[in-house]
């Protein structure tokens, strides 16, 4: 018994020689979409009577943005509200105000600061996407020589300048052959006219996709336009082929015509022999 005292006695000892690792601790965000209210929760688990909100990489690297001391509302920015609760309000979101904030609540007997991150979604502008050879419409069918290189142009007009195009081949996205070009409007410098060229030979049937994704925006969503290329049917094939069908008509219904001209006529031959 001895011997197994021991043995747990080192093993005890080994454990309690590792280091100790502490888990960071969580950090409250929350997601606002551009354009919109937001409304933050200061995540203090006391009630205060002064509250400031600042914003920064760290607490001692950050700038006040709105604060309420004893019930006056202070705020460096109209889009800034403080609430007599520690809410914090930001009336009109942009891409500037995504960051670090920091709320720290104030009273006579103590105070507490608490961190959180404010991500901003960008809303995609209204633009329009299409593919040349399809028009306006969101999907269409184009017949080629399928041997034959051909060039299809993907456009992007009013777009975002931060917006890029990307072309599909059914899920896989298409790398290679592949030319963007982006044309800045000199009476609206803030939206662009964004052009993607691709250049291939397809040998089968393909169904091909451009996709317009929003690169500020959390979600790789955006609008898209479809392409169908296949291979034209010979219309030789379908003229000669109708021509056979018409040519056979005909004679089936020259030899059902001599064949009821010829009864009527044996008809009426027996008629006259009999009577």
């Amino acid at each position: 018994m001895r011997i197994m005292d021991i043995m747990v006695y080192i093993l005890c000892m080994s454990f309690s020689l590792l280091p100790v690792l502490e888990a960071e601790p969580l950090i409250a965000s929350v997601l606002a979409l551009e354009g919109d209210s937001a409304e933050i929760v200061c995540p203090t688990i006391e009630s205060y009577g002064s509250y400031f909100w600042r914003k920064g990489d760290s607490i001692h690297d950050s700038t006040t943005v709105a604060s309420i001391v004893d019930g006056v509302h202070r705020a460096d920015s109209k889009n800034y509200a403080v609430t007599a609760n520690g809410t914090f309000f930001i009336k009109n979101v942009t891409l500037k105000d995504e960051g670090k904030y920091f709320c720290r609540g104030v009273s006579v007997k103590s105070s507490s600061t608490t961190n959180i991150m404010v991500y901003v979604q960008a809303s995609p502008p209204n633009f329009e996407l299409s593919i040349d050879h399809c028009g306006t419409e969101s999907s269409c069918l184009r017949y080629i020589n399928l041997s034959e290189p051909i060039e299809l142009i993907c456009r992007a007009k009013n777009a975002s300048p931060s917006m890029m195009l990307k072309w599909f081949n059914g899920s896989r996205e298409i790398e290679s052959s592949l030319a963007v070009v982006k044309l800045y409007q000199k009476d609206a410098p803030s939206s662009t006219t964004i052009r993607s060229t691709i250049k291939a030979v397809y040998r089968t049937p393909i169904t091909l996709t451009c996709q317009a994704v929003y690169t500020k925006s959390r979600a790789d969503g955006g609008k898209f336009v479809n392409i169908r290329l296949e291979q034209p049917v010979p219309i030789t094939n379908e003229k000669s082929a109708s021509d056979r069908g018409w040519k056979i008509a005909a004679v089936i219904a020259i030899i059902v015509l001599c064949i009821m001209c010829i009864t009527c006529i044996v008809h009426k031959c027996r008629k006259r022999i009999t009577g």
